[in-house]
Order: C-alpha cells, then structure tokens, then sequence
C-alpha cells in the first residue's frame, strides 16, 4: 500500500468530528468546571469525556497503538513516545476559551509512526474548520489548499502569542517586555486567539504571518 496510515488519517477526522459536536453541544449547556492549579487553570467535565471518546473510538479500531493524552497524561498516565504508532491528542486546545464561549476552541490530534509524524488534525470546532495535513502531501482546511503568507518583513507582519496571568512577576515582566519589543519594531499589530493550535493553523493557511510563545521554565 502506497499509503499505509491513510486509513488512520480518515478515521481520525471521523472521530475528530464526533469530538466536536461533543464540544458544541457542551457550549448549550452550564459548564461544570473543575481547577487544577489556579484559577486561571481551567479544565472541564467535556475535555475528559472527549479524550475519553477520542481514545476509545481510537483504541477499538486499532488495539496494539499507543496513546498519549493531556488529560490522561495530567491524571497521572506516563507520557512516553515509542517507535509504536502512537496517537497524541489534545482534547480541548483552548479551554478558557471554552469556558468563556470565546469562539476559537480546537480538538488536536498528531499521529506518530518510529517517532515521526504521520499526520496531525486540527478542528475548530466552533468555526467548523477541519485543519489536516499529511507527510509530503501538503495542509489543507476543509479540503482546500493552505499555505503560509510568505512575509518576510517583520514590520509588515501580524503576530500571534498568548497571554494571561503569570504567578511568577519574572515571567509576566519577560512576556510584557516581550510584546513591547515586537510591538515597537514596529508590527502590524499583535493578536492572542487563546488557542495554540489554531494558532498554528492560522500561521499555516496565511491568515497570520508568525506566532511565538513563551515556554515557562
């Protein structure tokens, strides 16, 4: 077969689509949330039902994968990538987003094959916008070609991050420090979706031009 994990590929959004219907009929009702470390932390009921749902529907088609989940990961499962074909997913990329109806809330879901991506899915869920992309077979959004802006001047860029309430006053001054150097090259302007991975897309489809992101430490 010339494509072996294709077959994985098509269930994968097949599932993913089910994730995002579980995650809008969860935005009708009253959220019941949950804190982990802080406030600011927010984890809901629908991001473990929806790994939940992801993984077993996964897991019944395809029994000898791995998985690594963030919520399962965050429950105390190892986080350990194998040269098996391994499923990685992220179930709510997004959840202040979610828990503020704020309308950018992704299902991610990367498959790995002796460590190496096979293929990743990224569905904005609200926006109902399908994000897939294949090894050596391009990105796509809703089955339609996507590609980076090609901007090569920073002053002529918009620019992606992510901010909020940083405990540790050396990490918010470096993150505030960080958007006055950008902002003053000057940029076009900085935006902050709330979601990594549709962060990512936008980059990949050309709707932004970068985005960064300050790891903690």
């Amino acid at each position: 077969m010339d494509d072996p994990w294709m077959e994985c590929m098509d269930h994968c959004i097949a599932v993913t689509q089910e994730a995002g219907k579980m995650i809008r009929e969860a935005l009708q009702k009253d959220i019941s949330i949950k804190q982990k470390s802080s406030p600011v932390d927010l984890v809901t009921e629908t991001d473990q039902k929806v790994e939940n749902l992801i993984i077993s529907s996964i897991r019944e088609k395809y029994p000898t994968h791995s998985f690594i989940g963030e919520e399962s990961v965050a429950a105390g499962a190892p986080s350990i990538l194998t040269d098996d074909p391994t499923w990685i997913i992220d179930p709510i990329d997004g959840t202040t987003n979610f828990v503020h109806r704020f309308p950018f809330v992704s299902v991610s879901i990367g498959f790995t094959v002796n460590k190496e991506i096979e293929f990743g899915i990224v569905y904005s869920c609200i926006e109902d916008k399908m994000y897939t992309a294949r090894k050596g077979k391009g990105a796509f959004c809703n089955g339609v070609p996507i590609k980076v802006s090609g901007q090569k001047d920073i002053s002529q860029s918009l620019v992606l991050t992510e901010m909020g309430f940083k405990p540790d006053p050396k990490i918010f001054r470096a993150m505030m420090a960080n958007m006055e150097s950008i902002l003053t090259i000057p940029v076009h302007g900085i935006r902050a979706p709330g979601s990594a991975a549709v962060n990512m897309c936008l980059v990949a489809s050309g709707a932004a031009d970068a985005y960064y992101h300050m790891l903690e430490y």
